[in-house]
């Protein structure tokens, strides 16, 4: 291989690299207490998931297109200690409709009677899109493309009809874009954090974000 192959070849493994450490602010270790579950959906399938904390309020967490439950591990144990149940599941990528469904089934099946939905990227799209269907109480999106899934339109049929937090890091475009378009379609301001994280991989500079994510979801779902 040439000297300019090679060095072509680099760079772009660099780029990659860097691409799918700016989607994820996964946690190795599990949320403590947390409880390894298996979520049946269509066709037989089962996703492996965490579920920690207990209660009638759950959060469902849907992560990005390269990222796995493991990003959502440190939001979900924040949110267990704030008297939350959370559900962090592993997607299929050709599936993901019907992943977010039998997770929220899962979770009011087992007793669930306030469901929001939590997305990174992809996710967040997902979970804009489907917050009407679902019949989701919030929804919190983290850097949500804004055409994927048709969640701009999803945004303008839903207005203020269901709270939505929409946070983007400031430097991450086109979804910092992207975010002030879904917010102003909600009737909303996006909340805007410095840096160029994705996703959840804004915990890993603003790891506040994860209580402003609870206290806002918290104001927007009674206690049950």
């Amino acid at each position: 291989m040439s000297r300019r192959c090679l060095g072509v070849a680099v760079a772009a493994f660099a780029a990659f690299a860097l691409l799918l450490a700016s989607c994820g602010g996964g946690d190795p270790e599990p949320p403590s207490g947390s409880r390894n579950i298996s979520i049946a959906t269509t066709g037989g399938a089962e996703l492996p998931a965490i579920e920690v904390g207990s209660g009638r309020r759950v959060a469902v967490l849907s992560h990005g297109a390269t990222g796995t439950k493991e990003d959502f591990f440190g939001l979900a144990g924040v949110f267990a200690e704030g008297g939350w149940r959370a559900i962090a599941y592993d997607a299929r990528s050709a599936a993901r409709e019907d992943d977010l469904r039998a997770a929220v089934a899962y979770a009011r099946d087992s007793g669930a009677t306030s469901v929001v939905l939590v997305g990174g990227s992809l996710g967040a799209s997902l979970s804009i899109s489907m917050a009407a269907e679902l019949e989701a109480q919030a929804v919190v999106s983290l850097s949500a493309p804004a055409s994927s899934f048709d969640a701009l339109e999803a945004a303008q049929e839903i207005g203020d009809s269901i709270p939505m937090l929409v946070a983007v890091a400031e430097g991450n475009q086109p979804y910092a874009d992207d975010a002030v378009k879904l917010a102003d379609a909600l009737g909303t301001s996006a909340t805007i954090v410095s840096g160029d994280g994705h996703g959840a991989g804004m915990f890993r500079d603003h790891p506040e974000l994860r209580d402003t994510i609870v206290a806002f979801v918290d104001g927007a779902v009674t206690q049950a």
